[in-house]
């Protein structure tokens, strides 16, 4: 009965795990927890393969040199699994070391040549067609190998239990072990038989739990890690404060890769400073590591993930934190990269006896610190933002003081300057009237220089208090025709054409449109101009002022004259406020500097279009055009 039931479990056993081999290989070959598994594996199947050949032998007489090749291939086998066990065990718990697996295929090449040699000269044929083994008692050397081996892997899958994935890897482990050792309890085949249907089916279950950590559960995690992506650019993107920020993406790195510890790393004035912490001791933050401490700093200047199985084991270089040597056990550092430029890193840290980060593992912080990376430089543009925001508001409040002031000089100016300067003047002139006889002619030279300089402060005080007018004011629009627009802006400057020393010619094209504007305002506008040009043009000039049809549905308005012209060093200040050139034969001509600044105003204020020529001593034109009604 045990005989066929060991066929029973050594061809299933055969069949399934030829099968998960082949799947192991295929899926990542390059993995060394997926070389170890392959090794382990194809060696229970040299020892199932034997163990099948040896129990057929019970059933069919078989030739002895027969009998000896497929004992000797069961024991190797069943050396060479456990050996492989341990090495596999050790890569679960991250023990081994970097020439660790050069020296494990050597070791389990020499113990496979000595376990061939032995088993050729312990396998004995009975006179009936029966197999027994060699007692192993008289074998001390291997039976220390299998403690050692044996006991190592106990010992290891006890203290790094925490470390492997699945309590199932740990179960078909431990009873793997328990089974070759029940080979020992009885030198003979049946009691081999026994310790090969135990570890069979150890072995399965061991298989079944890798291949399902390894390949199975991340495959069917994939659409569930596309939602915990999406969840966590929510949970960051969806703060803004920068410190809530880093405080969630610490969070959401710990909950997703079960990590005990994480640290945040950001480049503040050209040094890597720590950030944000969870799990680690706060006396920490703030603390700023030296150019090639840590693997941060490497991480940062590689712009690459890096991933330390034990930090303390495979970090040579300065440590990251006083405290990393000692409590670090596995550790990945991503960088966070934000275009072309590392802004900081995030590291995640297991404890000692805590869990092993993989490949995988990596892949998935690369993908947070991705998304961390645009979080942490979309809060720091926010809070650049905010702090510009509240600067200019400063500035707005400062500019809003500066024009109450303004509006209160214009107030005073108004009130304060216009009616005592008015009254000066009427005085002026009653002072004409009841004194023709009494004064000489010093005294009416005198007065008339007081009348030339209060009319003059008169100007000026209109001149601002229409420039204001203009600039804040409403416009009352109207649809006026080009045509009286110049007939009234005649007929204010009668008194320049009567005193007749520059020649005044007016030209109106038929047919113009009507123009939308305030007829108060842009005829302000075309008095400056034209009074500009009778000032500017010397005794027998001319100034000309046109009405002609403009670029698109406009009408164009043009004021020339043969006066002095304007500098070409002047000519990109005649719009500012209160600028005068200094300009040889100008010395006569007074003027506040407003009259063309509010000229620009009134244009801008109909959304139109001014601008002008000019050539020193051959004159000006200034052009005007304004919108169709």
């Amino acid at each position: 009965m045990l005989d066929t039931i060991v066929i029973l479990v050594n061809g299933l056993t055969l069949a399934l795990a030829f099968g998960l081999l082949l799947i192991v290989l295929w899926y990542d070959v390059r993995k060394p927890l997926h070389q170890f598994f392959g090794v382990f594996l194809l060696l229970v199947l040299v020892w199932n393969a034997g163990a099948l050949l040896t129990q057929a032998a019970l059933v069919v007489t078989l030739d002895e040199p027969l009998v000896r090749i497929a004992v000797t291939t069961m024991e190797l086998g069943f050396s060479g699994a456990s050996v492989a066990l341990f090495a596999l065990t050790t890569v679960l718990v991250g023990a081994q070391t970097r020439r660790f697996r050069v020296l494990v295929f050597l070791a389990l090449f020499v113990v496979l040549i000595y376990r061939a040699l032995v088993s050729l000269g312990s396998t004995e044929v009975a006179a009936d067609g029966s197999v027994q083994l060699l007692n192993y008692q008289a074998q001390p050397l291997l039976l220390a190998f299998y403690l050692i081996f044996d006991g190592m892997t106990l010992y290891l899958i006890w203290r790094g239990r925490r470390k492997i994935r699945t309590q199932e890897i740990v179960t078909g482990i431990s009873v793997f072990v328990i089974g070759q050792g029940l080979s020992f309890l009885n030198p003979d085949l049946q009691s081999f038989a026994l310790s090969t249907i135990v570890c069979s089916l150890a072995a399965l279950s061991t298989s079944f739990a890798i291949l399902r950590a390894e390949i199975l559960t991340p495959l069917s995690e994939r659409m569930s890690q596309v939602e915990a992506i999406h969840r966590v650019s929510l949970a960051i993107t969806s703060q803004i404060a920068l410190d809530t920020v880093l405080e969630q993406i610490a969070v959401q790195a710990a909950k997703w890769l079960r990590a005990e510890a994480v640290g945040i790393w950001l480049i503040r004035d050209g040094k890597l400073e720590l950030t944000t912490v969870y799990n680690l001791p706060e006396q920490f933050v703030r603390r700023q590591l030296t150019v090639g401490q840590g693997i941060i700093s490497e991480v940062v200047r590689s712009r690459q993930a890096m991933r330390l199985e034990d930090y303390k084991r495979d970090w040579g270089g300065l440590p990251d934190l006083p405290v990393a040597r000692d409590t670090f056990g596995s550790v990945i550092a991503a960088p966070l990269t934000y275009g072309q430029e590392a802004i900081g890193a995030l590291m995640v840290i297991a404890a000692r006896d805590g869990r092993l980060f993989d490949r995988d593992d990596v892949h998935l912080l690369e993908l947070l610190g991705a998304q961390a990376a645009v979080a942490i430089s979309n809060s720091t543009l926010f809070a650049d933002q905010q702090a510009l925001a509240q600067q200019i508001l400063k500035d707005v409040n400062q500019l809003k003081e500066l024009d109450r002031m303004k509006n209160e000089m214009v107030r005073m100016t108004s009130h304060d300057l216009k009616n005592p300067l008015q009254a000066a003047m009427a005085n002026l002139d009653l002072l004409r009237e009841d004194l023709p006889t009494i004064i000489n002619a010093d005294a009416v030279k005198s007065m008339d220089v007081i009348e030339r300089q209060l009319q003059r402060m008169n100007r000026i005080i209109r001149g601002i208090l229409d420039l204001e007018r203009a600039r804040m004011g409403s416009l009352r629009f109207e649809a006026v025709e080009a045509a009286r627009l110049v007939a009234e802006t005649e007929e204010e400057l009668r008194h320049f054409v009567d005193e007749g020393r520059v020649r005044f010619e007016i030209d109106v094209d038929e047919g113009l449109p009507f123009i939308a504007c305030d007829l108060e305002q842009l005829k302000r506008a075309l008095i400056n101009l034209v009074e500009n040009a009778f000032k500017f043009t010397p005794a027998g000039g001319v100034v000309r002022l046109r009405a002609c049809a403009g670029d698109g549905n406009t009408v164009r308005f043009v004021v020339e004259d043969t006066g002095v012209g304007i500098p070409v060093e002047a000519q990109p200040f005649v719009f500012d406020r209160f600028y005068r050139a200094n300009q040889s034969g100008t010395e006569h001509v007074s003027g506040s500097g407003l009259g063309l600044s509010l000229v620009s105003t009134v244009i801008e204020k109909h959304h139109g279009k001014l601008w002008f020529t000019s050539e020193a001593g051959q004159g000006t034109a200034f052009y005007v055009e304004v919108p169709q009604a």
